[in-house]
């Protein structure tokens, strides 16, 4: 494959048990093409600092060696519990009437971003939500602004937010491997990036990123992300309550965790089960059945805290739809319990039946860290003029154009 360097994009990103690293070719005329993904297996949490580093240096040194590159710079993608969003309105005036380019439709966008935030919180990306362009004959909504003439343009934008040091502890760790941070990408705004494609067009949807230690909500209301929350909660959390409960390793409980079905314990009957007379039933089976109660009690309070929640926002409505992924969307009877706290259509992943969620999870998000790292590299060429420009040659006809 003939590949051109300047046109390459490397994203890191750690999971909580896992750090993988992507290499693609931004093509002008193909677009984004992954040509390298390795993945190194890891309980991220349980590491120390040096065997962290390690475990970022081999997949990255993996993902390079396959796709015969070295590597000088990276993107790097972390989940934190600090991913929170607002909406903002950036409004950029252009004085007589002109035709609105890429470069304006980024200064615009880039005003919502820079928007006053909290003191303990910094802004990691700005999706635009609503686009108005002011003409001589009054404002008008536009999917698109560029093309479109105006003398002012508005733009509502999605902006995500992280706990104050969050982009500079990953530039550190980045330069402390030797490489320059391209960018920061959010794993939840990635994950939206790589399914958007496939969610319904019409009312409003739910994605609920089910991971190890962190779960993130994503909403989606008119064809766009108007809401994004990450809480410290996740599959890990039910282990180490199995854990505690029936005092057993981590990973005899992890492994028990993965046999218990949600669904058979039902609100009505969390109760009685405690009633039932152990003796009869064997060990193994008591064991279980005390899991699936505590997996049941912890994943059923937490979606009716975020559907309380979601309801009183006013960010869930009558008709929608639930998606599901993540590590522990696998849990048996996921699905009928989401369904009956929100009272919507669920479905696992996309709703493909013939793709394994987890395994589609993997691959929106790398679709998704792709093509947030494409959109990142196009506004440092906008916004930084020709200097980047020249250093990403070809590709720049191609990022300059609008990414879906």
């Amino acid at each position: 494959m003939d590949i051109n360097p300047e046109r390459l994009v490397v994203v890191c990103s750690i999971h909580s048990h896992r750090v993988a690293t992507t290499v693609a070719d931004l093509h002008p005329v193909s677009g984004e093409q992954v040509i390298a993904h390795k993945a190194v297996e890891c309980p991220w949490a349980e590491l120390s600092e040096k065997s962290r580093k390690e475990a970022i240096s081999e997949s990255v040194r993996l993902a390079a060696d396959s796709a015969g590159i070295e590597v000088h710079s990276l993107f790097l993608s972390r989940s934190d519990t600090s991913f929170h969003s607002r909406l903002e309105q950036g409004w950029l005036e252009l004085g007589e009437e002109v035709t609105i380019d890429a470069t304006t439709r980024e200064w615009a966008l880039r005003k919502a971003r820079e928007k006053g935030t909290a003191a303990d919180s910094e802004v990691i990306d700005a999706l635009p939500v609503a686009w108005t362009v002011r003409t001589n004959a009054g404002d008008r909504e536009v999917e698109d602004p560029v093309g479109e003439k105006g003398r002012g343009l508005t733009c509502q934008a999605l902006v995500v937010t992280a706990r104050r040091g969050y982009r500079a502890e990953l530039a550190g760790l980045a330069r402390s491997l030797g490489w320059e941070l391209d960018g920061v990408i959010a794993q939840p705004v990635a994950l939206y990036r790589g399914m958007a494609n496939s969610l319904p067009k019409s009312g409003s949807t739910l994605v609920f990123d089910l991971g190890g230690r962190h779960t993130t909500v994503l909403i989606r209301v008119k064809q766009q992300l108007n809401h994004l929350e990450t809480f410290e909660f996740g599959g890990d959390d039910l282990t180490r309550r199995i854990a505690d409960s029936l005092d057993l390793s981590y990973e005899a409980a992890e492994a028990l965790k993965l046999q218990v079905d949600i669904a058979s314990i039902s609100e009505t009957n969390q109760a009685a089960g405690q009633q039932v007379i152990w003796t009869d039933l064997q060990e193994a089976d008591v064991r279980r059945h005390k899991a699936a109660r505590i997996c049941a009690e912890g994943m059923r309070s937490f979606l009716a805290d975020r559907a309380r929640d979601l309801r009183e926002s006013g960010h869930l409505g009558q008709r929608g739809h639930v998606y599901l992924v993540g590590r522990a969307a696998g849990m048996a009877g996921m699905v009928p319990v989401a369904k009956d706290i929100f009272d919507l259509p669920v479905a696992l992943g996309t709703g493909d039946r013939h793709r394994n969620p987890g395994d589609e999870m993997d691959n929106l998000l790398i679709t998704g860290q792709v093509r947030v790292a494409a959109a990142l590299r196009r506004e440092q060429i906008l916004i930084h003029g020709t200097s980047i420009a020249s250093k990403a040659g070809g590709v720049w006809n191609w990022l300059t154009k609008r990414f879906d």
